[in-house]
């Protein structure tokens, strides 16, 4: 789901759980009419399918990524509706492999089927929360590389427990395709990059000469990407009246999912150099009432702080979800953003 947010647009990510229902579905029917010819060799099914999963995975994501799809287009080109169903039926291919272990195992251990469910729903959730903190240390797409190795990891459990006692000559093979599949994910680890829709606004300001990313940071609540324009200062002031006597200062920009983007601006503490922000609509409220005290939902990289502060109000609470946005401006970006933030949890 975080993949596909990123490098599509976050409406597209709820299809993962279709996604994943469609490649279970497949999967029974699949498992329905070759039951007893894989039953009979359960073992190898298992691991060749483990396998399959772990490189289908990352394998069919980058395929995907290749697919031109632009959701915008979707109402005047028909063929964006075949590259939505191709997308979709790649990322369903990974689950199909899955849920073909989940049911030889049901197929194979009819007496233990309440332990093998236990298993997934655990697995499942053990996965879960393993996700949630690996994306605080690692980028979503090097995520998919832990999904190789574990995958690989469960076959070499399979293997060594089914064919313990075996021909030396299986098991040696059944080794030899471990480890080279353990060098692939390895040298994937290299090739595995987010091709982001040229579409996002991330890669539209991209465009622009002399713009670069300078800093990502990833997190269950966004991928965090900060750009700096070398050439052509970056002016974002949404809402700013055409009659406007001055502008924005020196400004970063700092996107989340490579879109939804908001601005750090440098301020020295003089209100003056901010005074831009109010000739801008949001500046509105401050003008029709005497405030002293405001509650700022949202607060971002704290653009609307500066607008309450240069209208000198005493009181100002700001709350903002993801951590790390606070953290770029109350302590990497403190000195050029003037120290705006105090944390309170």
């Amino acid at each position: 789901m975080r993949l596909f947010s990123i490098i599509q647009w976050h409406h597209f990510a709820y299809m993962i759980i279709s996604l994943a229902l469609l490649g279970y579905g497949a999967s029974g029917v699949f498992l329905a009419l070759n039951r007893d010819r894989l039953t009979a060799v359960f073992p190898s099914a298992v691991i060749n399918n483990l396998l399959l999963f772990s490189f289908s995975a990352p394998a069919c994501f980058l395929v995907a990524q290749q697919i031109p799809f632009n959701p915008a287009e979707i109402l005047w080109a028909p063929v964006q509706l075949l590259y939505l169903c191709s997308i979709y039926l790649l990322l369903a291919l990974p689950f199909f492999f899955a849920a073909n272990v989940i049911g030889l195992s049901f197929y194979q251990y009819q007496g233990q089927i309440s332990s093998i469910y236990a298993a997934d729903l655990f697995g499942a959730g053990a996965g879960s929360v393993g996700v949630i903190l690996l994306l605080f240390v690692m980028f979503p797409e090097k995520i998919l590389i832990v999904l190789i190795l574990m995958g690989i990891l469960a076959s070499l459990i399979v293997s060594y427990d089914a064919f313990r006692g075996k021909n030396v000559c299986t098991k040696h093979w059944t080794r030899a395709c471990i480890i080279i599949g353990v060098a692939i994910a390895f040298i994937l680890t290299g090739l595995i990059t987010l091709n982001v829709s040229p579409y996002k606004s991330q890669n539209q300001l991209l465009q622009i000469p002399g713009t670069k990313i300078i800093d990502q940071y990833s997190s269950p609540l966004g991928l965090i990407s900060i750009v700096k324009s070398e050439i052509t200062p970056l002016r974002h002031a949404p809402g700013l009246s055409l009659n406007a006597l001055t502008e924005p200062p020196e400004q970063l920009a700092v996107f989340s999912d490579a879109d939804n983007m908001t601005v750090i601006t440098r301020y020295d503490g003089n209100p003056e150099s901010i005074s831009y922000l109010d000739q801008m609509t949001s500046a509105l409220p401050y003008h029709l009432k005497q405030l002293s005290n405001i509650l700022i939902l949202g607060a971002g990289t704290g653009s609307d702080i500066l607008q309450a502060k240069y209208h000198s109000i005493k009181h100002i609470d700001a709350v903002e979800l993801n951590p790390q946005v606070i953290g770029l401006v109350k302590d990497k970006y403190a000195d050029f953003a003037g120290q705006r933030m105090k944390l309170m949890i």
